[in-house]
């Protein structure tokens, strides 16, 4: 949304010193003691954005022109020219800061006439507001945007910074509450009024009036529902970006997933291998068992068979001689007798145990390969469980990372359907607002309740916004703060606005324009660019002054607050800003005396001009 600057307020006359100030871009303070100027500096202002009352102190007297310097939304200079109590201005399409007498490049009226050429029309045609319209009456009436109805919103003098009236009502009166709601919906949602037609009769507007409050009561239902204070393209553009994020963790996820599967089935044939190689090493291990058993049954049969040769030597049995079988001497012996019948034992236990040596040397060979296979059977189950931990340890890693994304994965997809919820509610009510808009092009007469009709998410948004501007300050009792559409005013503290005491009411005042300007500005919805208040901190007492004490840090916060103002800010007050202000401010006193005593320098004097 384009926006303007304001750049200088001049006082120009002939024969007298010029009066001006210029305004930084961003945070300007104006501030020193009382009848200085610096109301009459906020009242020249407005009175040069059209306003009606002329601003009138003495030292002002002699004054021929009023030249308020402002910056386009493209950049490009603007000066406004009026003589006090002029009833048209001047515009030049330049930066005059002194007394002038050029042709001006256009010549518009103050005040605002059917033939559009004035103040309001030319001012509002650079915003791209010029042919928006606004409801003026509760019997369906609209009118064209004046610039005085965002003017109020933008400069706030020190009478409309303390009045009761709700800060977003102009004036008093019935039709002023409904203009002021039709503005603030304009400001807060971007959406104008349809130009009325020819109004229906009394019954077709009774029909027209609940075909209507049947659409706003499914409105305000749908709009309940909504989540999130976007809009539908903000929302479109999330869904594509979450469709992006989807694609690429869904490519992540199907990446980890196959590094998973391939990790699972070598981690299964490793099992595999563990049970294969278990079932041999058990196979070994019994066999060695059973060899072992047979060899110390070799060994005992090879000790049996040696013990019965030495005890057969012991009894003779293996000597030459009588025979032990028989008792015959050796001549009487036959030729075959010792050979038959005295080594016949001898030969046999001689054959049973070169048997049972060579079954045993066997055997021996046998338990020694199997032996060989059991070491090397321990070796493979050795690497085969290091190559299963440091799998394990893969699968765990593998799962460490499929967590985060199979969680990121559910929020974004649980993101999306929200956001489809909400897009197919707007789709809704997008379809509601066209039948409505139809039975608007056909005369219906708005109910008092779709005159008022903002979100409430964004009436929500905006409280939020208006509480954490004061919370900023610092001012206790204030929770719950809040706009009220139907009255205009501001709550806080469970009191309104109105309730409050002076110093209170302007603090309240001034929460509201600047959580106004700040929605406004950081969403680019319709706003002047520039916010004026005076006094709003109401440091100048009257003696039967019974506004609420202000303490000092708030006066403090208040002025730091700004630092960060997304558009730019005019504070004119009593009350002197914090040093780290003071360095990032414009600074402007008027002190009473000395260099600068107030708006207007000193006049010289008859002797000095003579």
């Amino acid at each position: 949304m384009a926006n303007f600057t304001l750049t200088h307020l001049t006082y120009a006359g002939a024969g007298l010193p010029t009066a001006s100030v210029e305004f930084d871009p961003n945070f300007t303070v104006i501030y020193g003691s009382s009848n200085t100027g610096k109301t009459f500096l906020v009242d020249s202002i407005d009175y040069m954005l059209g306003g009606h009352v002329r601003p009138s102190i003495p030292r002002a007297e002699g004054y021929g022109q009023i030249l308020l310097g402002l910056l386009l939304p493209d950049g490009r200079p603007l000066t406004l020219v009026r003589k006090p109590g002029g009833k048209s201005i001047h515009v030049h399409q330049d930066d005059l800061r002194e007394l002038s007498h050029a042709i001006p490049d256009a010549v518009v009226s103050a005040r605002r006439i059917r033939s559009r050429k004035d103040i309001s029309h030319y001012l509002l045609s650079k915003l791209g507001l010029d042919d928006t319209y606004v409801r003026t009456n509760e019997g369906g009436n609209t009118d064209l945007l004046k610039l005085a109805d965002l003017t109020h919103l933008s400069v706030v003098t020190d009478t409309r910074m303390i009045d009761p009236n709700p800060p977003s009502q102009r004036t008093r009166g019935t039709a002023a509450r409904t203009t002021a709601r039709s503005v603030m919906k304009l400001m807060l949602t971007g959406e104008d009024e349809p130009p009325a037609t020819k109004l229906p009769n009394a019954a077709q507007r009774r029909v027209q009036r609940g075909k209507i409050s049947l659409i706003d009561a499914l409105a305000v239902d749908l709009n309940t529902k909504l989540s999130r204070d976007q809009t539908a393209s903000e929302q479109r553009d999330q869904l594509a970006r979450l469709e992006d994020s989807l694609n690429d963790m869904a490519r992540s996820l199907a990446r980890e997933s196959e590094q998973q599967a391939r990790a699972v089935t070598d981690r299964s044939q490793l099992t595999q291998k563990e049970a294969e190689l278990e079932a041999r090493l058990s196979e070994v291990l019994d066999l060695l068992g059973r060899f072992d058993t047979l060899r110390q049954q070799y060994e005992t049969d090879l000790a049996r068979l040696e013990m019965v040769s030495e005890a057969s030597n012991l009894l003779g049995y293996f000597q030459v001689g009588r025979c032990v079988f028989c008792g015959a001497d050796p001549e009487h012996q036959q030729v075959q007798h010792g050979h038959q019948e005295t080594t016949q034992l001898h030969e046999a236990v001689l054959v049973e145990s070169a048997k049972t040596h060579s079954l045993l040397a066997d055997l021996r060979l046998t338990i020694e390969g199997l032996e060989g296979q059991r070491g090397e059977l321990a070796e493979h189950r050795t690497a085969l469980s290091a190559q299963t931990a440091e799998a394990d340890r893969s699968l765990a890693q593998i799962e460490a990372r499929l967590a985060p994304l199979r969680e990121g994965l559910q929020d974004i997809v649980a993101e999306r359907l929200r956001v489809e919820r909400d897009l197919e509610l707007r789709a809704r009510l997008d379809e509601l607002e066209e039948h409505r808009s139809q039975l608007v092009a056909q005369g219906a007469l708005p109910s008092k309740r779709r005159e008022s009709l903002i979100a409430g998410r964004i009436l929500a948004s905006f409280d939020e916004l208006l509480q954490r501007t004061l919370d900023s300050w610092r001012i206790p009792d204030v929770e719950g703060a809040g706009y009220d559409p139907y009255s205009g005013d501001v709550t806080a503290g469970g009191t309104a606005r109105a309730g409050h005491g002076r110093g209170m009411r302007a603090l309240l005042h001034a929460a509201f324009s600047i959580a106004l300007a700040r929605y406004c500005l950081d969403r680019r919805l319709p706003h002047l660019g520039f916010l004026v208040l005076d006094s709003p901190l109401v440091t100048y007492k009257e003696p039967d002054y019974d506004a609420d004490r202000i303490p000092p840090n708030v006066i403090d916060h208040f002025y730091r607050s700004f630092l960060a103002f997304p558009g730019q800010a005019i504070v004119v007050e009593n009350a002197t800003p914090p040093p780290d202000v003071l360095e990032h401010a414009r600074i402007i006193t008027f002190s009473g005396s000395g260099a600068r005593p107030g708006f207007f320098p000193a006049r010289p004097r008859a002797t000095d001009r003579t």
